[in-house]
């Protein structure tokens, strides 16, 4: 290892004793009003070294200027123990610790930078810098990612620094290189000025004052139908009596925030036996939130990073790193409630259905919930906090949503504009969408031409989305899914395979068309009252498991000795781990549905699964602003082990579906009221015995998110 010493340039162990002197000085201070005193006269001697070493390496590295006479007025402070320069030093990175443990960031005391307080004497203002550093002759021991590293004679750091604001980055480079005596490749500063918050003196654009505006309208519209609501005796009687409010009286209390949580948490009829949907939507998006907090922690500030590697090679972790596969649970939903919701209505209208107004139906289910996230994204989201991480991923973040909002609203953002996708999980609402619009091309043939053509067409359609993700992972040399590797997640924007392969519909149509096919299977059973035998049923459950379980947790494979170079092996899984996944999914919907569950089913159905199922679509949204806030937000590496993770996972699920709770009663809650009464406007009051109406939202409930009465 190279360093420099105290008084040349000379070589003297790591990072020269300047390091070490400044940890025993700083842990020697103690403040007495505006100046700090030394305990000792040791810690005063080491004091006076680390002010003449920097004061040497200033005048060799920064040229005159507003830094240097800065960091001479600082440096001057400190021998004088001003409390202002003692807390920029204090601030700063003393020498990163657990590199050789694969740290990379080494943060400071942010926070303490920009709350130093100004100095009357000298008008010196701190702003918090944070330096990519080489630091050569260390060796990270533990394999933190996809590539083996163990051997290299270098490892790369961000050192946390504060220093003056008359410093710009490229003098910081240079200062934190001649001091250290090691390779400082750029920096990035966040001016204290500049620092985001609510009550920030810098004005408000156009945009975010309309998006408060329209905010306060959904604010004052839900407490104003509460209030009103509360007090609604006349119109509570009118109910108990069976008559229908007034048109402009049910559109306001559509927003009263007691009648949508009443809607939350009732038990809807279980007609078809949909019930048990409740327990695998709800189950399916915990994990599907803990996948997202482990990814976000990964990518995050770590002390140990090499625990992810060490955790992905046990076989018990595989459904956490397989959390893709939860989503292809949503997918497959998703295709079942269409395809038994819209088949049932086939019957009931002998084949006339107005396609157009179900497309429109949905457009305005999901868009308003959907816009509003998007609208605090690319306005309000980099004032609601800070930290040394803050701007580099938050503002990026805005950055994106300004830039590709209108792809996000046109559900078209997994194939347009993919380098720069707002909101990192909306790839699966464009997804859902555009098979949601393609879904009619084969159930109306399947519906109209008998039980043989479907299951051949729907047989045909099936086989294709498998040999396609085949064809593209082998022909393109891709991974065999989404893997996650400490380096590769830090942002997922900048990850090729999350960028160009995973959200693509023709890569992820294999679940979608299972679940058309179930829904399907669902709807000719009910009919026929078919049902299953004991045998029969028994090797259905077992070949279920079986294909469920390798497909979740074979991935292990990929993580240990077969690694990711044998693209054959890649493509394989690649086809066929959705294709046993879905298989798996498939038959669990239709035991469930169909009565073959039995205590399965009555788990599934349980009443608490109810209101947790009804807010998946807004958890959904409202999960990537908490997982971009508290990782952004981070001011010291985490320490990963089991507890912890465990810990950080629910605390992020909590978070995340009380948002979803705010985001559905002042958006999608009121907006499906709406939607119901407009729903009424377009049927005919009279219908045949042929043609009977559907129940109050059959058609509109196709969307396995909503928190309607799909179930």
């Amino acid at each position: 290892m190279h360093a420099r010493s105290l008084t040349g340039h000379g070589p003297v162990g790591p990072a020269g004793l300047l390091v070490v002197v400044v940890v025993i000085v700083l842990s020697g201070l103690v403040g007495t009003g505006d100046t700090v005193q030394p305990q000792s006269t040791n810690a005063g001697v080491g004091l006076e070294l680390v002010l003449e070493r920097i004061g040497t390496v200033l005048e060799q590295v920064l040229p005159d200027g507003a830094c240097r006479r800065d960091v001479n007025r600082t440096l001057e402070a400190a021998r004088q123990r001003e409390q202002w320069a003692v807390t920029m030093l204090d601030a700063t990175v003393k020498f990163p610790d657990a590199i050789e443990l694969g740290a990379r960031d080494h943060l400071g005391s942010y926070d303490e930078c920009l709350g130093t307080p100004v100095s009357d004497r000298a008008s010196v203002r701190a702003h918090y810098c944070l330096a990519r550093v080489s630091m050569v002759g260390f060796r990270v021991r533990p394999r933190t990612g996809r590539i083996d590293t163990t051997n290299t004679s270098s490892a790369s750091v961000r050192w946390g620094v504060c220093v003056p604001t008359g410093c710009t980055e490229r003098d910081v480079t240079r200062l934190l290189s001649g001091v250290s005596g090691y390779p400082v490749s750029g920096s990035v500063c966040q001016p204290s000025a500049n620092r985001p918050t609510l009550s920030s003196v810098t004005g408000y654009d156009r945009m975010q004052i309309v998006s408060a505006c329209v905010l306060v309208a959904f604010v004052l519209m839900v407490v104003f139908s509460t209030v009103y609501g509360v007090g609604g005796g006349a119109e509570r009687k009118s109910e108990c009596a069976g008559e229908k409010p007034p048109t402009g009286e049910a559109i306001l209390r559509s927003f009263s925030a007691v009648d949508n949580l009443r809607k939350l948490v009732q038990l809807s009829k279980d007609d078809h036996g949909l019930g048990c949907i409740n327990g695998i939507k709800a189950l399916s998006m915990m994990f599907i939130l803990g996948g997202h907090a482990l990814v976000f922690m990964a990518g995050g500030p770590l002390l140990n990073p090499g625990f992810f590697h060490e955790q992905s090679q046990l076989l018990q972790n595989a459904f956490l790193l397989n959390s893709p596969l939860l989503v292809d649970t949503f997918l497959l939903l998703s295709g079942f409630l269409f395809a038994r919701l819209l088949l049932l209505e086939l019957d009931k209208r002998q084949g006339r259905l107005n396609f157009g107004l179900l497309y429109v139906f949905r457009y305005i289910r999901l868009t308003p919930a959907y816009l509003a996230v998007i609208a605090l994204y690319a306005t309000w989201l980099p004032r609601l906090g800070d930290g040394p991480l803050w701007q580099e991923r938050i503002e990026l973040e805005q950055q994106r949503c300004q830039q590709s909002w209108w792809l996000n609203v046109l559900y078209v953002n997994n194939y347009l504009g993919t380098d720069s996708v707002c909101m990192f999980q909306s790839w699966y609402l464009a997804t859902d969408t555009q098979l949601f619009v393609l879904a009619p091309l084969l159930l109306y043939p399947m519906w109209r031409y008998g039980h043989r053509a479907a299951l051949f067409l729907i047989g045909g359609v099936t086989g294709i989305s498998i040999l396609v993700p085949f064809y593209v992972t082998y022909t393109r040399q891709l991974d065999p899914t989404f893997m996650i590797f400490t380096d590769e997640v830090s942002d997922l924007q900048a990850n090729d395979y999350f960028v160009n392969v995973y959200g693509k519909t023709h890569l992820r149509a294999t679940a979608y068309l299972f679940g058309l096919l179930v829904g399907y299977l669902v709807h000719w059973m009910q009919i026929k009252n078919v049902r299953i035998g004991r045998r029969k049923l028994a090797l259905c459950w077992i070949v279920s498991t079986v294909c469920g379980c390798s497909a979740m947790f074979s991935l292990t494979a990929f993580y240990t000795r077969l690694g990711t170079d044998n693209y054959l092996y890649n493509a394989l899984y690649a086809s066929l781990h959705r294709f046993g996944w879905s298989l798996s999914n498939g038959w669990l919907v239709l035991a469930c549905v169909t009565g073959h569950g039995r205590t399965l089913k009555r788990f599934l159905s349980w009443r608490a699964f109810v209101p947790l199922s009804r807010l998946t679509y807004c958890a959904y949204l409202t999960n990537g602003l908490v997982e971009l806030y508290l990782s952004a937000s981070r001011r010291t590496p985490l320490y990963a082990s089991i507890p912890t993770m465990t810990a950080e996972c629910i605390s992020h699920m909590i978070l995340t579906f009380l948002l979803a709770l705010l985001l559905c009663l002042m958006f999608e809650s009121p907006i499906h009221g709406l939607e119901k009464i407009l729903l009424s406007r377009f049927r005919p009051t009279h219908t045949g015995p042929g043609t009977r109406e559907p129940e109050t939202n059959s058609v509109s409930t196709n969307n396995t998110h909503s928190t309607s009465e799909e179930a």
